[in-house]
């Protein structure tokens, strides 16, 4: 007699387990994705209520309004340049102008629909690849949040974003590719090779000095091969991981192999990157060449900084080294206010400038890198709210400036005339002064110390690997900061490279709370059984 009712529970309790696993697997695939979507771009839809479009200064409008030439191919990369008239292509077809005016990439209209369009892409280029971030590396939600709160609370990435300059992708190409890195040092494959050779193209494609992370693999895979010999008691926890962490001589040999490998990848990308900028320059027949030098005269004023008497001996040693006296005028000249301002730019000009550059770095660089290391400590000493506040600083001096007539195409332009006290949002905000009480060297700090107590305490590989990668982020957006200084002087905005990778140095190392997780999973499960 008691036999029906029991299985008619047995039913019930089977259909009850049927019907909560579509609901369970609904809340993990569909629920806590969008509520981390929506963390994400918290600070994109504030930015767009409260503060109208920035721009990075004159770079911004040269970037996306004027041809395509040697500036916006060679002194800027072409990838922003080129994508960011998209946009304004797009508003061409909306506004309707496309279809009774015609529409030129090499003299794009540019509109407040259009800036707006450009403005609303990288926010969501922003939130994508950031989302993509904290899917891909976390794998328990409560860590993914964790990971979304600490790139939610860095200001400057979202403030750049809301930018019109080639620092407002700077941010998700370089998440995107240290992510890249981090997930082909904890499973290597072709696939993730590739994913990371490409990554590495594009952020070099977008700022010259971005090309250092293609050694971020090589320098975390030599801190690894140092752990091993330190720690060779901790064995493979992760089948996946174990072609590339065998203990013992089989280890370094396959260590070895794959730190030859990214060095290999890393050169590839970068000749890579100079193959498209020279495929696009000889496609708009421009003479390809380094515009370093020509940056290199902002690094100049190291030497109004010197005693007359080095000054002098400086012009004289690099008349008689150079046996160029037009140079050596010129950089008499850049000792007074004005410096190369105005100057005309040209190759020849380019190529002169170009050996002077190398003759600074080759020739008695001794109060080049005094100056360099001085630009460090005091970018390393900037807080995250000095960086937030740089685009409003140059939108505020574009507004100053927008009446001269090489600024026509956006004269009409209606978010910035509106704009009166462009700094005003970032003074009246809390937001924008978070991490105000941090400064870069803090940071930078705080992630090796927790880094090297993370090497310490592992009790696996993965472990190992995060904490090394940690380190290494953090050692090359320093190293970033260095590169940018031999070229230019100190400006704020230099230091986004290294927030980011800082940033995502404390994303990684939040990455060990996964594996505390499992492992009290683990533990409670042997627990019940």
């Amino acid at each position: 007699m008691q036999i029906i009712p029991d299985r008619e529970r047995m039913q019930i309790e089977l259909g009850r387990r049927v019907i909560a696993i579509p609901a369970r697997i609904e809340i993990s695939r569909v629920i806590l994705p969008a509520l981390l979507f929506v963390l994400l771009a918290l600070p994109s839809v504030y930015l767009f209520c409260r503060v109208p479009p920035l721009w990075r200064d004159s770079d911004g409008f040269y970037q996306v309004a004027t041809k395509f030439e040697f500036l916006t191919v060679l002194h800027w990369p072409p990838l922003y340049c080129f994508c960011a008239r998209i946009p304004f292509l797009l508003a061409a077809v909306l506004d309707g102008s496309l279809f009774h005016s015609g529409f030129s990439f090499n003299w794009p209209r540019v509109t407040d629909l259009g800036v707006y369009l450009l403005l609303f892409f990288q926010h969501l280029f922003l939130v994508g690849a950031l989302l993509s971030i904290c899917l891909l590396l976390a794998k328990n939600w409560l860590v993914r949040f964790l990971v979304g709160a600490i790139f939610v609370s860095c200001a400057p990435i979202y403030v750049f974003a809301h930018c019109v300059g080639s620092e407002a992708i700077m941010a998700p190409l370089l998440g995107l590719g240290a992510t890249a890195g981090l997930k082909y040092l904890c499973s290597p494959s072709p696939r993730r090779l590739i994913l990371l050779f490409c990554f590495i193209v594009l952020n070099i494609l977008d700022r010259h000095a971005n090309g250092v992370i293609a050694g971020l693999v090589p320098l975390a895979i030599l801190l690894l091969l140092g752990a091993n010999l330190a720690r060779p008691s901790i064995s493979p926890s992760e089948s996946a991981s174990a072609p590339l962490w065998r203990d013992g001589p089989v280890y370094s040999w396959v260590g070895v192999r794959r730190l030859l490998i990214s060095i290999g990848v890393g050169i590839a990308a970068i000749l890579m990157a100079n193959a498209v900028i020279l495929a696009v320059c000889r496609f708009d027949k421009i003479p390809y060449r380094s515009r370093a030098g020509y940056a290199f005269v902002w690094r100049l004023d190291f030497i109004k900084d010197l005693p007359s008497e080095r000054q002098t001996t400086i012009i004289n040693k690099a008349e008689t080294d150079l046996h160029d006296p037009g140079i050596t005028a010129a950089l008499d000249k850049s000792l007074g206010e004005q410096g190369y301002q105005g100057q005309q730019r040209h190759v020849l000009l380019d190529q002169k400038l170009n050996h002077f550059f190398s003759y600074f770095l080759l020739h008695d660089p001794i109060d080049l890198l005094h100056a360099v290391a001085r630009d460090v400590e005091t970018g390393m000493s900037l807080t995250p709210s000095v960086l937030a506040k740089d685009p409003f600083l140059c939108t505020d001096w574009l507004v100053k400036h927008v009446s001269e007539p090489r600024f026509q195409p956006i004269q009409g332009l209606k978010t910035l005339s509106a704009n009166s006290d462009p700094t005003k949002p970032y003074d009246a905000s809390l937001y924008f002064h978070a991490w105000a009480f941090l400064p870069f060297f803090v940071i930078a700090g705080g992630v090796l110390l927790a880094g090297v107590i993370c090497m310490v305490t592992a009790k696996s590989r993965r472990e190992l690997v995060l904490a090394v990668y940690a380190i290494a982020c953090m050692a090359i957006g320093t190293v970033c900061a260095m590169v940018s200084f031999v070229v230019v002087a100190l400006l704020p905005r230099l230091m986004l490279p290294t927030l980011i990778l800082l940033c995502f140095a404390v994303a990684v190392l939040l990455l060990r709370l996964d594996s505390l997780r499992s492992g009290q999973r683990e533990e409670a499960a042997a627990a019940t059984t």
